[in-house]
Protein backbone atom coordinates (compact mmCIF):
# COMPACT_ATOMS: atom_id res chain seq x y z
CA UNK A 1 0.00 0.00 0.00
CA UNK A 2 2.84 2.80 0.89
CA UNK A 3 4.67 2.05 -2.34
CA UNK A 4 1.52 2.80 -4.26
CA UNK A 5 1.31 5.70 -2.78
CA UNK A 6 4.57 6.53 -2.89
CA UNK A 7 3.97 5.94 -6.79
CA UNK A 8 1.87 8.12 -7.23
CA UNK A 9 3.47 11.25 -5.50
CA UNK A 10 6.17 10.40 -7.86
CA UNK A 11 3.67 10.70 -10.78
CA UNK A 12 2.34 13.15 -9.70
CA UNK A 13 5.54 15.53 -8.94
CA UNK A 14 6.25 14.18 -12.41
CA UNK A 15 2.96 15.84 -14.06
CA UNK A 16 3.30 19.18 -11.92
CA UNK A 17 7.09 19.30 -12.96
CA UNK A 18 6.11 18.72 -17.08
CA UNK A 19 2.94 21.05 -16.62
CA UNK A 20 5.56 23.82 -15.59
CA UNK A 21 7.84 23.11 -18.15
CA UNK A 22 5.35 23.51 -20.85
CA UNK A 23 3.34 26.40 -19.09
CA UNK A 24 5.16 29.43 -21.20
CA UNK A 25 5.93 26.82 -24.66
CA UNK A 26 3.80 28.33 -26.89
CA UNK A 27 4.18 32.25 -25.48
CA UNK A 28 6.61 33.00 -28.21
CA UNK A 29 9.36 33.97 -25.71
CA UNK A 30 12.79 32.53 -27.00
CA UNK A 31 15.38 31.11 -24.17
CA UNK A 32 18.47 33.43 -25.49
CA UNK A 33 15.54 36.42 -25.50
CA UNK A 34 14.35 35.36 -22.39
CA UNK A 35 18.34 35.44 -20.72
CA UNK A 36 18.58 38.57 -21.89
CA UNK A 37 15.66 40.17 -20.44
CA UNK A 38 16.99 38.26 -17.13
CA UNK A 39 20.21 40.07 -17.69
CA UNK A 40 18.35 43.74 -18.28
CA UNK A 41 16.07 42.83 -15.35
CA UNK A 42 18.57 42.43 -13.12
CA UNK A 43 20.62 45.67 -14.28
CA UNK A 44 17.99 47.47 -13.72
CA UNK A 45 17.02 46.03 -10.10
CA UNK A 46 20.97 46.18 -9.28
CA UNK A 47 21.74 49.66 -10.38
CA UNK A 48 18.79 51.58 -11.00
CA UNK A 49 17.29 50.49 -7.81
CA UNK A 50 14.07 49.72 -9.09
CA UNK A 51 12.58 48.20 -6.47
CA UNK A 52 12.74 51.09 -4.33
CA UNK A 53 9.43 52.48 -6.04
CA UNK A 54 6.91 52.27 -3.51
CA UNK A 55 3.93 51.51 -5.98
CA UNK A 56 6.49 49.50 -8.94
CA UNK A 57 4.15 46.92 -10.57
CA UNK A 58 4.66 44.46 -13.02
CA UNK A 59 3.50 46.20 -15.66
CA UNK A 60 6.28 48.68 -15.34
CA UNK A 61 8.70 46.18 -15.56
CA UNK A 62 7.00 45.19 -18.63
CA UNK A 63 7.28 48.52 -19.91
CA UNK A 64 10.81 49.11 -19.09
CA UNK A 65 11.85 45.98 -20.95
CA UNK A 66 9.25 46.71 -23.53
CA UNK A 67 7.77 43.43 -23.46
CA UNK A 68 4.85 42.44 -22.75
CA UNK A 69 2.75 41.97 -19.06
CA UNK A 70 2.74 38.11 -19.65
CA UNK A 71 6.35 37.79 -21.18
CA UNK A 72 7.56 39.85 -17.87
CA UNK A 73 6.33 37.12 -15.29
CA UNK A 74 7.43 34.44 -17.33
CA UNK A 75 11.56 35.95 -17.29
CA UNK A 76 10.81 36.42 -13.52
CA UNK A 77 9.51 33.09 -13.08
CA UNK A 78 11.29 30.82 -15.22
CA UNK A 79 15.02 32.67 -14.70
CA UNK A 80 14.18 33.66 -10.95
CA UNK A 81 12.14 30.87 -9.55
CA UNK A 82 9.76 33.29 -8.03
CA UNK A 83 6.42 35.37 -8.08
CA UNK A 84 7.28 38.93 -9.16
CA UNK A 85 6.30 40.40 -5.59
CA UNK A 86 8.58 37.81 -4.34
CA UNK A 87 11.63 38.36 -6.72
CA UNK A 88 11.28 42.19 -5.61
CA UNK A 89 10.75 41.46 -2.05
CA UNK A 90 14.29 39.84 -1.82
CA UNK A 91 16.01 43.22 -3.28
CA UNK A 92 14.04 45.30 -0.88
CA UNK A 93 14.91 43.16 2.01
CA UNK A 94 18.17 42.65 1.13
CA UNK A 95 18.63 47.12 1.39
CA UNK A 96 16.31 46.46 4.54
CA UNK A 97 19.13 44.52 6.46
CA UNK A 98 21.94 46.60 5.06
CA UNK A 99 20.48 49.50 6.76
CA UNK A 100 19.20 47.95 9.64
CA UNK A 101 23.13 46.50 10.24
CA UNK A 102 23.87 51.06 8.92
CA UNK A 103 21.61 51.93 11.55
CA UNK A 104 22.21 49.72 14.08
CA UNK A 105 25.26 51.66 14.92
CA UNK A 106 23.53 55.38 14.96
CA UNK A 107 20.15 54.30 15.51
CA UNK A 108 18.74 57.59 14.09
CA UNK A 109 15.81 55.40 12.58
CA UNK A 110 12.84 53.62 13.05
CA UNK A 111 12.24 50.22 11.71
CA UNK A 112 9.29 51.42 9.52
CA UNK A 113 11.15 54.60 8.20
CA UNK A 114 13.77 51.85 7.01
CA UNK A 115 10.52 49.96 5.56
CA UNK A 116 9.59 52.85 3.80
CA UNK A 117 12.79 53.73 2.37
CA UNK A 118 13.10 50.03 1.17
CA UNK A 119 10.15 50.36 -1.04
CA UNK A 120 7.81 49.26 1.47
CA UNK A 121 4.18 50.89 1.90
CA UNK A 122 3.80 49.68 5.43
CA UNK A 123 5.01 48.30 8.43
CA UNK A 124 2.80 44.97 7.97
CA UNK A 125 3.96 43.43 5.27
CA UNK A 126 7.79 44.40 5.44
CA UNK A 127 7.59 42.44 8.69
CA UNK A 128 5.80 40.19 6.58
CA UNK A 129 8.31 39.83 4.10
CA UNK A 130 11.38 40.08 6.08
CA UNK A 131 10.33 37.12 8.31
CA UNK A 132 9.36 34.99 5.12
CA UNK A 133 13.16 35.31 3.47
CA UNK A 134 15.43 35.85 6.67
CA UNK A 135 12.64 33.60 9.15
CA UNK A 136 13.03 36.39 11.86
CA UNK A 137 11.44 39.58 12.54
CA UNK A 138 13.79 42.74 11.73
CA UNK A 139 14.10 43.45 15.38
CA UNK A 140 15.62 39.82 15.99
CA UNK A 141 17.88 40.76 13.12
CA UNK A 142 19.37 44.06 14.91
CA UNK A 143 19.73 41.61 18.02
CA UNK A 144 21.54 39.56 16.08
CA UNK A 145 23.88 41.72 14.39
CA UNK A 146 24.60 43.81 18.15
Amino acid sequence: MIKNHRALDVETFSTLSMEKKHKYEKTGLSEAFSLELKNKLKHLMENEKLYLKHELKLDDIAELLDISRHHASQVINENFNRSFYEYINNYRIKEAKSKLCLNFENSSLSISEIAYQCGFNNRVSFYKAFKKITHITPKEFIKRVA
